[in-house]
């Protein structure tokens, strides 16, 4: 990365001085005070060649498919976009601090403060990596970003920040994907300005020796609206944040997850949407599968705020155990301080319905195999939201690898 400007230098200066003060990221019912989130190991520079798919995303990226970035450790190895994303900037990190300084500087952190946690103020102490997208006003983009992000050596700290000024529309992908022990501290930052739209999907698949934190939050201003769908299919030790703060009148936002943990594994994932503006409305759906000796927790967390009337704030977080030493939790949380809203929360964790078995194995399926369908059901709300057919594919296959493991 080329030489930071001075802003940046005493921005990572003051992270790395308030981190001791600072705590780790709230993960209710998973212990993460000794994973090695602070073992940070240097990039060393690689050479990629220009414009080629890496070897280890090929099954993600189809050489026909328009509209694909992919991130090597920080350098932009594969960039291949149509029309539609004229006058888009689409700006590496080391570009969104040279050749749009003044743009990038003006929402870099405002979404996600530097002093929310000690895993975000290390994350700027030690950033390596990142995409800068602004869309801008009116602009409407009816295809398909496709990001890939690869970690191949060192750690990873990783920023995206996306911008979609007033009534624009963007959709966006995101995959994270390595093959071996890594540190990920991944942040992704999302304004949705006034009547704008933004579609959010991410798949993460990270190597069971890596530590994971990632933290996706959106700002949405006015009659925005924001929509998350994600994949937490990781098999590495993962704490995953996904924040949703509703500042404007009319803003919306969803929230889909769909989680597989198995082995050893502690997946521990909360989606928290809270209303800073009357009428606005949050909805969170979470649905995971645990196996093995492995522990899934969802925190579904809905805020509303006083005088924020006219709200809704509703959620469901059901989990699926598979076997007898497996662990699931489904916290569910409403925290409401007006009167004038609506609200509702279910949740649930059991093992596979036996009278949905029976049915299905009289029409003449085996055990196995009813299983297998019941979670596939199970896990729909997400696969259905999944527009890339590629990564759709590639998702179908990592479920059923998982399951079937």
């Amino acid at each position: 990365m080329t030489q930071l400007p001075t802003w940046v230098n005493e921005m990572q200066s003051k992270a790395l001085a308030a981190m001791p003060s600072l705590k780790l990221p709230k993960a209710d019912r998973t212990n993460i005070k000794n994973w090695a989130f602070d073992v940070i190991e240097a990039q060393a520079p690689v050479s990629y060649k220009e414009n080629e798919i890496p070897a280890a995303v090929s099954h993600l990226v189809n050489a026909d498919e328009q509209n694909v970035v992919i991130v090597c450790d920080g350098v932009v190895v594969y960039k291949k976009l149509s029309d539609a994303f004229n006058g888009v900037v689409l700006a590496n990190l080391t570009e969104a601090l040279t050749v749009h300084e003044d743009l990038f500087k003006s929402h870099f952190m405002t979404v996600t403060p530097v002093e929310m946690n000690k895993l975000v103020a290390m994350h700027v102490a030690h950033l390596n990596s990142g995409l800068f997208i602004y869309v801008p006003k009116n602009k409407v983009i009816n295809d398909v970003l496709n990001v890939v992000y690869v970690q191949e050596n060192g750690s990873l700290m990783n920023h995206t920040l996306i911008v979609a000024e007033q009534s624009s529309q963007f959709k966006y992908i995101e995959n994270y994907h390595n093959t071996s022990k890594a540190n990920i501290n991944a942040i992704s930052e999302v304004v949705v300005g006034e009547n704008a739209h933004v579609e959010y999907a991410a798949m993460d698949r990270l190597h069971q020796d890596s530590t994971v934190y990632q933290c996706r939050k959106a700002n949405v201003q006015a009659n925005g609206r924001f929509l998350l769908s994600l994949g937490a299919l990781n098999d590495g030790n993962t704490v995953s944040e996904n924040l949703v703060a509703l500042v404007g009148q009319g803003a919306t936002a969803e929230v889909k997850t769909v989680a597989i943990a198995e082995g050893t594994q502690k997946q521990n994932i909360t989606v928290n949407i809270e209303h800073f503006a009357p009428y606005t409305e949050g909805h969170i759906v979470n649905h995971g599968v645990s196996k093995d000796s492995a522990q899934l927790t969802f925190n579904g967390i809905g805020k509303i705020n006083k005088g924020m009337n006219g709200s809704n704030a509703q959620q469901e977080s059901r989990a699926m155990i598979l076997s007898e030493t497996a662990r699931a939790d489904a916290n569910p949380i409403l925290l409401i301080d007006e009167y004038d809203v609506k609200a509702g929360h279910a949740a649930g964790v059991g093992k596979i319905d036996e009278e949905q078995l029976y049915y299905l194995m009289s029409r003449g399926l085996t055990r196995r195999a009813a299983e297998i369908l019941i979670i596939y059901g199970f896990l729909m709300p997400f696969i259905d939201d999944i527009r890339s057919e590629v990564i759709k594919s590639e998702f179908m296959k990592v479920i059923e690898r998982k399951i079937n493991a």
